[in-house]
């Protein structure tokens, strides 16, 4: 592949200069014997540039017309980056020429392009691509339906249904259905075989792929997968030299040909037997895709078969782009693999001399205790380079295994504001959460899904919405609130899709939230009007992006620094990879409909091959291998060397055993093969390749701890830098901050610091000076919290009476700081709060003391509650049912006593000097002898008995009563006396019982006086200007206690 590197726009790029081994190569396929030449060199080598090199000969010197050149690759991707170099040196070379088309292709765009060329000179219906998402969801309803008639193969037992309908069978379904097509393989030949190799497996495959290929016959007539394509471009090749209007290259070359399936090789074949001159160049021990069938080992075998008779390949012998310490180690991985059939391209030489000393030596080894302080070793090593060793960020990567290990290593980048790039390749687009979000607001406006709650929930609080979920409760709470006063009863979650379906709906509610969710239900209303006239998928996809009016901000975000910024570009790339992808539907389904994108962006499991622009600025690249061919940069960081992970040889293909098709078929003796053997050799592969990438310096770090240990692939680094698995490789900390933030830090620690000397604090103060004129957040005291006059110095209460409620007196206790923070700022309700309150209204009115009816009352108003997940609402319905015969068994037992209801939600209002008590008595029971008991109804936990002795909620109502608080209702009952207080858990009781009871026994005179004392000292510390917080809250107690209220106050957050 080419490098990737950025260029001058007006500098026109001049040919490297070829080797002696580049240009026998050269003159072999010009003026050689037979029909063309194998060129095997290992990574650095310039089988790249040799193509180029024989392209701009061939065109400017060979009398070869351009447009019968075509240069072929095995992915879009490196055909993308190899035709824009192509383009730029044929200019260079050629001022006035006019290029026909791309110069270079995919393999399986190329068979497209001849297949549709002999389709249309025959007036026949061109073939078009099935996509590997379109391919899975055609598998994956086909099983589905086997599952539900009780039809199709007879699976061994170990597959079965609950195996089926994992996403893994399906992909090695698919595998298998490639393979077969890649070998043109019968499926009779395929029940032959699995009887002869043991593979009881083959047979039901059989079964399936013939029924898979009649259905689909019908159901997507014309549509061929990539291995079917190449297969059918290569038996199509002999006749095409006869079909008018057909004309087949003169030159074809092959880059990274290590990476060609069979059906590749054998269009090469055809095409060199047709009669064009073929150059074909790779390194099977950089070969990434052995998994989807390709055979680095056919490079041998195709040196005879372009040559003739005993022609071997050509060897490129100078390795251009490492020194002697970095090839060193890209021969020792590469010397590990299974010769394949080649490995004289190993004995490359160093083509620089080592220029790695100013950064500490070609190879380093370090170690880390754990994953996360791995990435911030990552994160200070790039830092480093770029400040101190003038690295640019472009010139340096970071390459890891495999695509799922690049996310945490692009977020702690971020984090560490340390521009990062990578690609949306590797997973479905739905799994980035802008992408999903776009393509979600097309699939609810167009009616593919119906707007229920959580569909409204998801747009609402998704990228494109604009509501985090404090704003979405605020907006049912405002909707409910509507709905109440017109005597209403319907749930939030039915009022919010009415709000979403009816633009016009929440106009009577005046706050922001509204409005941004009235956008939401205009943008739906659109993408509605606009399905129903016809528009195209990406006319929809417009609507629902420039609604959305978020671009501009995620421009500006982008354009900055740290994790926000890394944010705003990746969702940014996402946006951008969700158009691309509609665009390539419409190129290759013309006939596709909405529906038909809609289902192949949300419901695929597999990641299409999008062409989706990716940002080429100074940046870090985070990639795995695969994607990071054909980069070279000065600096490269392999990460996760870790024992277990990299290598990581778990075997492949253990299910259906699809690699074994293409073993039987080149006449392996697969009974003694060892596949663990072949899995080592492919990560052995993925370690040169990574290894190759770098041209100054390679670093390898791993985690090494209690549970993990570096793998062989770093020992092996590690023994060649000199540092020994045994030595010390932890990096120190340096002593200065590698970041601005963290300079910020350090230098205002040093000023407030009192233990800081009066030199160490002018200095701090000269550096903030400088830092600050220059802008860095942080640095100017101006932005500095705490530093400004107090508002007032005023007590909070004055004179005022100071009301206080029972149920947060003990919170002034705790941390009057924080009681007075909850009485400004308080929690917003959830969903768990709300169950107490339908709970204490079931226990406050009903008399039915059975289950059957507590549980109705319950489950009569838990429509009300708004979980955030299904799972949550599940659990606490499960919870609920233990508080329903709680209560039913309370209620019958307090009934058998003789216990009757005297008040429910009984207020009462109590001065005490200063404080006035005020609140709500949950139940207040009498019973025939004219005892009083006062409940207090809690869903939580319960608690002992010597804890209610001291609570202060119960001394507040036993206080209430001693004051006569309550003897309007109870006087007219008759004689009365106090029995206590009890805090009622209806969550668990004890020995059985479904509830318990902690008691507070009658507070006589003395505990009266007590309890008074308790309150006159709450309002002595309340009732002041400067109130006092806990220093240590117990994490072991109570969420109120827990809870540090102090954060939830701007200034203190830094939240303006």
């Amino acid at each position: 592949m080419p490098r990737l590197i950025a260029r001058d726009p007006d500098a026109r790029p001049a040919l490297v200069p070829l080797d002696a081994s580049q240009r026998a190569s050269l003159g072999a396929l010009f003026d050689g014997a037979g029909s063309g030449v194998v060129v095997l060199g290992a990574p650095g080598t310039g089988k790249t540039a040799l193509i180029v090199a024989a392209v701009v000969e061939a065109v400017t010197a060979r009398g070869v017309a351009v447009d019968r050149v075509m240069v072929l690759t095995p992915s879009r991707r490196s055909a993308t980056a190899l035709r824009d170099v192509l383009a730029e040196h044929l200019a260079a070379a050629q001022p006035d020429i006019a290029l026909p088309g791309p110069l270079a292709r995919s393999v399986a765009a190329f068979a497209h392009a001849l297949l549709s060329a002999e389709a249309r000179a025959r007036g026949e219906e061109e073939p078009r691509l099935l996509s590997g998402s379109d391919q899975d969801a055609d598998i994956a309803e086909l099983l589905a339906g086997h599952e539900e008639d009780g039809t199709g193969p007879a699976w061994p037992e170990h597959l079965g249904a609950d195996v089926r309908r994992l996403e893994a069978f399906r992909t090695e379904l698919r595998d298998a259905i490639a393979r077969l097509s890649e070998h043109d393989w019968t499926t009779e030949r395929l029940r032959a075989g699995a009887a002869t190799h043991g593979r009881p497996e083959w047979p039901a495959i059989a079964d399936f792929v013939d029924e898979y290929r009649l259905v689909l016959g019908g159901a997507r007539a014309g549509q061929l997968d990539p291995a079917e394509l190449v297969r059918a471009a290569a038996d199509a090749v002999p006749r095409l030299r006869d079909v008018p209007g057909v004309v087949l290259p003169q030159l074809v070359l092959v880059d990274d040909a290590h990476d060609l399936t069979p059906a590749g090789i054998d269009l090469v074949l055809a095409l060199a037997a047709a009669g064009s001159r073929v150059l074909v160049v790779g390194d099977p021990d950089v070969a990434t895709t052995g998994f989807r069938g390709a055979e680095p080992e056919a490079l041998g075998r195709l040196a005879s078969a372009l040559g003739g008779g005993d022609a071997h390949p050509y060897v490129l012998d100078t390795a251009h782009r490492q020194s002697a310490p970095l090839r060193a180690l890209t021969a020792l991985y590469t010397q590990r693999v299974g010769t394949a059939g080649a490995g004289r391209q190993r004995r490359a030489a160093a083509g620089h001399d080592d220029d790695a000393a100013p950064l500490g030596g070609a190879l380093i080894a370090l170690t880390a205790s754990s994953p996360a302080r791995e990435r911030a070793l990552i994160a200070d090593l790039l830092r480093e380079r770029h400040l101190i060793d003038g690295v640019p960020w472009s010139r340096m990567a970071v390459l890891v295994r495999s695509g799922a290990l690049v996310p945490p290593i692009v977020r702690a980048l971020a984090a560490a504001e340390i521009p990062v790039r990578s690609t949306t390749a590797g997973r479905p687009l739905r799994e980035h959460p802008a992408a999903r979000a776009l393509v979600r607001f097309v699939d609810v406006g167009v009616g593919r899904s119906p707007l229920a709650a959580d569909a409204a929930t998801e747009l609402l609080l998704g990228p494109l919405g604009g509501l985090d979920r404090i704003a979405l409760r605020r907006l049912r709470r405002a909707l409910r609130a509507e709905e109440v006063a017109g005597d209403g009863v319907r749930p939030a979650d039915e009022l919010l899709v009415e709000a979403l379906a009816a633009p016009d709906r929440l106009v009577t509610i005046d706050h922001r939230t509204a409005r941004q969710a009235a956008r939401v239900a205009r943008t739906l209303a659109t993408l509605r009007e606009q399905h129903d006239a016809g528009a195209t998928v990406d006319e929809l996809l417009w609507t629902a992006w420039s609604d959305a009016r978020v671009a501009d901000a995620w421009n500006a975000e982008a354009r900055g620094s740290g994790t926000t910024a890394a944010e705003a570009d990746r969702a940014l790339d996402a946006v951008t990879a969700v158009f691309a992808a509609a665009t390539t539907i419409v190129d290759t389904v013309p006939d596709a409909t909405v529906d038909t994108f809609l289902t192949r962006m949300l419901d695929s499991d597999v990641a299409d091959d999008l062409l989706a622009p990716t940002r080429l600025d100074e940046a870090v690249l985070v990639a795995s291998p695969a994607a990071a061919a054909g980069v070279e940069v000065d600096v490269a960081i392999i990460a996760g060397l870790t024992d277990g992970l990299w290598p990581n040889q778990r075997l492949r293909g253990s299910l259906l055993h699809a690699p074994t098709i293409s073993r039987v078929h080149r006449g392996i003796a697969t009974e003694t093969l060892d596949e663990r053997r072949l899995v080592l050799d492919d990560e052995l592969r993925l370690a040169a390749l990574a290894a190759s990438r770098a041209r100054r310096q390679l670093i390898a770090t791993s985690v090494a701890g209690d549970d993990d240990r570096p793998s062989a692939l770093w020992d092996a680094l590690a023994d060649l830098a000199g540092a020994g698995p045994a030595a010390e490789t932890v990096r120190p900390r340096r002593p200065h901050a590698r970041s601005l933030r963290r300079l910020v830090g350090e230098l205002r620690r040093r000023l407030t610091d009192p233990t800081s000397g009066e030199t160490v604090r002018r200095e701090a103060a000269a550096a903030l000076t400088r830092l600050a004129a220059e802008g860095v957040p942080g640095a100017s005291p101006d932005d500095w919290w705490g530093l400004g006059a107090l508002s007032t110095t005023a007590p909070l209460f004055g004179d005022d009476p100071v009301r206080l409620s029972p149920s947060k007196f003990e919170a002034i206790e705790v941390s009057p700081l924080d009681w007075f923070l909850d009485r400004i700022a308080p929690e917003e309700g959830n969903a768990v709060m709300g169950i107490g309150t339908i709970v204490h209204a079931a226990v406050e009115t009903l008399t039915d003391p059975s289950v059957d009816e507590v549980w109705a009352a319950i489950e009569a108003r838990w429509s009300e509650l708004v979980f955030d997940a299904p799972w949550l609402a599940a659990q606490q319905k499960r919870l609920a049912r233990r508080y329903a015969r709680g209560v039913a068994d309370y209620l019958r037992d307090a009934a058998a006593a003789g216990r009757v209801v005297a008040a429910a939600e009984q207020r009462f209002e109590v001065e005490e000097g200063r404080a006035v008590v005020s609140g709500i008595v949950d139940r207040i029971e009498r019973d025939a002898e004219g005892r009083v008991r006062i409940i207090d109804v809690k869903t939580g936990k319960p608690v002992t008995d010597a804890t209610a002795r001291d609570n202060a909620q119960l001394g507040a109502y036993q206080l209430a009563y001693a004051e006569g608080a309550f003897d309007e209702v109870l006087d007219a009952l008759g004689e009365h006396t106090a029995d206590g207080a009890r805090l009622l858990f209806v969550r668990e009781g004890r020995a059985g019982e479904s509830y318990r009871e902690a008691t507070q026994p009658v507070l006589d005179a003395d505990a009266l006086d007590a309890f008074r004392e308790r309150l006159r000292q709450a309002v002595a510390a309340v009732a002041v200007a400067q109130l006092t917080g806990a220093r240590v809250i117990d994490p072991f107690g109570p969420p109120g206690q827990r809870r540090h209220s102090i954060h939830r106050v701007p200034p203190v957050t830094g939240d303006r």
